[in-house]
């Protein structure tokens, strides 16, 4: 993604914040359909008690919120493009490391239990998809036992402008080809959204 297209992404976002304040709709989602994408971003294993996470495109730390919230104690790391993002979540939860990172740019240097990354790749700009690719190589390469994302699915019958959809078939023969052949592809969790998980080994899979 070019530079005039993550300046975008970040003018986008600090716009949202400053209209609707640290509510879900800052970062384009209802309280509502928030609350059920995490959730089911949870189904990635019967627990994730205890381990060290990566969320990237934290945001301003929403997933955290919720997590804590269920009284799920991890190791939690979030990664966000977005410094003001970054700034919020650091004042609402100071426990926790919130880092300003890009992924094209900067370089990971720690390996995580669970990645997840939550409706990360949702607005449309130029190279979104080749972008979604390559984040997701250099995440994989750093996740021990599973990655889980959420996205928008090319099958929702009306679209908008604004967002990137992606098809769920050509994202789960790109996760089996590049990633790992341990892949659960959830479809029909929330409406028109892609949840896909992507299992080290068979051993990591949940029934296993």
């Amino acid at each position: 993604m070019d530079d005039l297209s993550k300046e975008y992404v970040i003018s986008y976002f600090n716009k949202s914040l400053a209209f609707h304040g640290d509510r879900p709709e800052a970062v384009k989602w209802s309280a509502n359909g928030q609350m059920r994408r995490f959730e089911a971003l949870l189904e990635i294993a019967p627990s994730i008690r205890g381990s060290k996470i990566l969320d990237f495109g934290c945001g301003k730390g929403d997933f955290y919120a919720f997590l804590k919230m269920r009284e799920i104690s991890v190791d939690f790391i979030g990664l966000d493009i977005n410094n003001r993002l970054i700034e919020l979540a650091r004042r609402k939860f100071p426990e926790c490391r919130f880092d300003t990172f890009d992924i094209e740019r900067d370089l990971l240097s720690e390996d995580f239990d669970y990645v997840f990354l939550c409706g990360v790749f949702n607005l449309k700009v130029e190279g979104i998809q080749e972008l979604i690719e390559e984040t997701l190589r250099k995440l994989f390469k750093h996740c021990r036992i599973a990655l889980a994302i959420n996205a928008l699915s090319a099958c929702c019958p009306k679209k908008d402008v604004e967002l990137h959809y992606v098809y769920p078939a050509e994202m789960s023969r790109f996760a089996a080809k590049e990633l790992s052949p341990y892949i659960s592809l959830r479809k029909d969790t929330v409406n028109h959204d892609l949840i896909m998980f992507v299992y080290r080994n068979i051993s990591s899979l949940p029934d296993s």
